[in-house]
């Protein structure tokens, strides 16, 4: 009784939903939304009613699965839905602070597996030896290619002082097996430091995200540069994914004087938003921009800005080419919906979606070039600079002194 409940309480809400949408959605366009629906009420019926497993129904991931499953036939990749838990897991991104082990990982699709990006500096998993490209292939003896990537995440963080035990694959060793214990790893949104480099003294700046702290740390950054008089500046968005667009344009600001377009949005329906700079204090300074194809979004609005106003020079590799703004709607289950509902456009009207930015100097990556800018230190808010094996590094620096 209590699951058919349940079942007429998913289907009366999403019937709720889609009566209200409906409302709206046929004053525009000639689609009969409930009968396209009815085989998706039809399927949640026989499952109800003929499942041969009808005790394990999990109603919620039912759910889940079905707003993913019709997201993805936006074939917008762009467009995505989160639960309840990573919800959660993206807030604590966004903070900076979780307790964990300190490792920055990616999915490795083909092993089904988490790779090591990088070990944060100072951390207990680089003070235990743990290599960028090392594979993740059990977390307390639960082996990781059962998990989902937010499941394995999520199993490697906790609370400080508890233990985790990983169990690693590492190319020409082996399998190697580390245990763990969880400190409160905090992640800088922003570092900075300076560099002498041919007799010039010379600041440089990383962005790693766009989320709500990094306008105010890298205000307290340029102000500590700025106190050592530098002749040039650098700013390092390799990697960076974006983040917030009122972080991407007070960012902006801090380069570009008051009142100038910093970027445009433009809506299916033709609404414009127009977003300007409100100013800064700090003088403007020969400066390069370090960019890749890991630079998107958020990255791309600086990055485009910086270069429509000849005040920076690109170097690198071409961006990602995201210029698409998604707008946050909550569900009433905890989740969220981000929808894409608008494009952004640079001061000079440029539409970089799907194209991204081309630098001024291009730098292919090598493999030295790619291991350096894999072993930056993200927690960490100064920073020592050492171009070192950093091929594009030492291109905008080398662009910057012939300039000075």
């Amino acid at each position: 009784m209590k699951k058919f409940l349940k079942v007429a309480l998913v289907v009366s809400v999403v019937f709720t939903v889609i009566s209200f949408s409906w409302t709206l959605f046929a004053q525009t366009q000639n689609v009969n939304v409930y009968e396209k629906l009815e085989p998706f009420f039809e399927s949640l019926y026989f499952i109800e009613k003929d499942y041969y497993e009808k005790d394990e129904i999990d109603y919620d991931n039912l759910v889940d699965a079905s707003i993913r499953g019709m997201l993805s036939g936006l074939k917008d990749p762009f467009t995505y839905y989160l639960t309840e838990k990573d919800v959660a897991e993206n807030q604590i991104d966004q903070e900076g602070k979780y307790g964990g082990v300190g490792l920055e990982v990616t999915y490795h699709a083909q092993m089904k597996v988490l790779q090591v990006v990088a070990p944060m500096y100072g951390t207990p998993a680089y003070k235990a030896g743990v290599k960028a490209g090392d594979l993740i292939i059990t977390i307390d003896s639960d082996p990781v290619e059962e998990m989902t990537y937010m499941e394995a995440v999520n199993r490697l963080r906790g609370d400080p002082g508890t233990l985790v035990t990983i169990q690693v694959y590492r190319e020409n060793t082996g399998a190697l097996e580390y245990i763990l214990s969880r400190e409160e790893i905090h992640t800088a949104m922003v570092q900075y430091g300076m560099v002498d480099y041919a007799s010039q003294k010379i600041g440089y700046v990383r962005i790693n995200s766009f989320f709500k702290n990094t306008a105010t740390e890298l205000h307290a950054a340029l102000q500590k540069i700025f106190a050592q008089n530098p002749k040039a500046l650098v700013l390092d968005l390799r990697n960076n994914p974006g983040g917030y667009l009122t972080q991407a344009i007070l960012v902006c600001s801090m380069f570009v004087d008051a009142n100038e377009v910093i970027v445009t949005t433009r809506s299916s329906d033709g609404f414009i938003n127009t977003y300007k700079s409100i100013g800064n204090d700090y003088p403007n300074l020969p400066m390069t921009m370090l960019v890749n194809g890991g630079s998107a979004s958020s990255s791309e609005i600086l990055a485009g800005c910086l270069k429509d106003y000849n005040l920076a020079t690109l170097v690198g590799e071409k961006t990602f080419g995201k210029a698409a703004v998604q707008t946050l709607f909550p569900l009433s289950n905890g989740g969220e919906l981000w929808l894409t509902t608008a494009h952004y456009f640079t001061p000079k009207d440029n539409d970089i979606h799907l194209k991204g930015i081309e630098p001024d100097i291009v730098v292919e990556p090598s493999e030295e070039q790619l291991e350096a800018v894999s072993e930056s230190n993200s927690t960490q808010y100064e920073i020592t600079v050492d171009p070192g094996k950093d091929i594009q590094l030492q291109t905008a620096l080398d662009f910057l002194s012939d300039l000075l």
